[in-house]
């Protein structure tokens, strides 16, 4: 039976590595508002190839620590081989829902892309919660805004599978700054701060944004295109996308604190 995180694991050794900035960026900002300091305890929640979790390390330095987890197999073997080097970073296997950590193990918990991919994004900030020392805190990026042209072409692409399908919609909690606020309050955390962030991502040519699609979740709908289907593809995507293509990427940086008391 296909996993939720299959679609990971298979793009594993492209993801975030074909030479677009997108994911890069997004998890360097997150660190930077996040605070994160020298001697501090951190777990990276999905930490994928490592967009969080190295500019993470690189802030606690030394004197602290960073545990990254994944649902991904292969995301976890790659990124462990690459952070070898970092005797602060450990990389494993876990679940995400919720984190087999003894309560009160971490100052920071962060996500990047990742809470609304899980089946109870709420239930998951309850597990936070409880992962953070009194005073301890919580960053996340999600999605504000996609590009128009991006859409667009997610759409066109759909047309060119055998088995059109919708683009998946986000969990009511992420629609606004307003529900985002509630839905992390209602978990029990407090002094919830949002900030925004656009990604500017620019593309050689057609073959590099597919390529580009290829390496993240948008490869569940890209694969479906069949081979003889892809020169109407690439005419089709023409018209939608800048000449050469580029997007630009809304992005919420969220963060929130465990009370002290």
């Amino acid at each position: 039976m296909t996993k939720p995180y299959d679609v990971f694991d298979a793009a594993a050794a492209d993801y975030d590595s074909v030479g677009v900035d997108f994911v890069g960026p997004m998890g360097s900002a997150l660190v930077a508002a996040a605070g994160i300091r020298a001697g501090e305890r951190v777990l990276d929640v999905g930490c994928g190839r490592g967009a969080v979790l190295f500019p993470a390390a690189a802030a606690v330095g030394p004197s602290g620590s960073v545990t990254g987890i994944d649902m991904a197999p292969a995301m976890v073997v790659l990124t462990r081989a690459a952070a070898a080097g970092l005797p602060q970073v450990t990389v494993t296997v876990g679940d995400g829902q919720a984190p087999d950590f003894p309560a009160g193990s971490f100052d920071v918990v962060a996500l990047g892309l990742v809470l609304f991919f899980l089946p109870d994004p709420e239930a998951a900030l309850r597990a936070y919660l409880r992962l953070l020392r009194p005073g301890g805190r919580l960053a996340f990026s999600c999605f504000a805004a996609f590009d128009p042209g991006y859409r667009e072409a997610m759409r066109v692409i759909g047309e060119h599978t055998d088995e059109p399908s919708q683009q998946p919609k986000l969990p009511a909690m992420f629609d606004s700054e307003d529900t985002l606020r509630s839905a992390v309050g209602a978990a029990g955390f407090a002094d919830v701060t949002i900030g925004d962030l656009t990604v500017r991502s620019e593309f050689r040519d057609l073959e590099h944004f597919l390529a580009w699609v290829d390496s993240h979740a948008g490869r569940t709908v890209l694969r479906r295109v069949p081979a003889e289907r892809r020169p109407g593809l690439l005419a089709a995507l023409a018209p939608v996308l800048p000449d050469p293509p580029a997007m630009s990427t809304g992005v919420r940086l969220v963060g929130a604190v465990r009370p002290a008391g």
